[in-house]
């Protein structure tokens, strides 16, 4: 059998990968699958001992969890963009978002073609992304699955404390709603009233 020679750095390991082996099951075989692309009938005349030590270091190495945040990512020559104003999220973009993080690792590619996508207009510093359409999700989270773990960390990172910033300001948020609505009721109540 040929040597198969894998990079089991954090850097060069793409999200795809990641999500293929934390769902791949327990068995050697499986865990290898995802992290080579080979088929199992391709590895199973591997040494266990081989398979062992290969799943060991690819774990080992995930430690690492390094983070970079890039407002732009390039993914097969598209260029995509960060969502680059998070207080406009859509009612649609939200819910999926929170749908998204609950299945943690399955749908992070789901949840990162929410937050990045094509990049249609840029003027300086300042660009706009597609409209966000959840019909598109699943081909942009194909492409999501090709980004490498140190971006979607920083992405993740940012993310997760955008998502605190908002549950620590949302009865906030409501209030002042409740208020306003309120205000708009009463003057409607008053039109009526004319």
């Amino acid at each position: 059998m040929s040597t198969i020679e894998i990079s089991i750095k954090y850097r060069d390991q793409n999200l795809g990968t990641f999500i293929d082996f934390m769902t791949a099951g327990d068995d050697y075989i499986s865990k290898m699958v995802a992290i080579t692309g080979l088929k199992r009938t391709q590895l199973l005349n591997v040494p266990m001992a081989d398979l062992e030590k290969s799943v060991s270091a690819y774990v080992e190495n995930l430690k690492a969890d390094e983070k970079q945040f890039n407002k732009y990512i390039t993914i097969d020559g598209v260029k995509y963009g960060f969502h680059p104003i998070l207080k406009s999220i859509t009612f649609g973009e939200w819910l999926d978002c929170i749908e998204f993080s609950k299945s943690y690792p399955n749908n992070i590619d789901r949840l990162m073609a929410v937050l990045y996508r094509p990049v249609t207009s840029e003027i300086n510093d300042l660009y706009t992304i597609e409209e966000y359409d959840s019909n598109k999700n699943e081909h942009y989270a194909k492409q999501m699955r090709k980004v490498k773990l140190p971006l979607v960390n920083g992405c993740m990172l940012f993310f997760s404390t955008l998502t605190r910033d908002l549950l620590n300001n949302f009865p906030e948020y409501l209030e002042e709603e409740m208020n306003r609505l309120k205000r708009e009721l009463e003057e409607l109540q008053k039109e009526e009233q004319l």
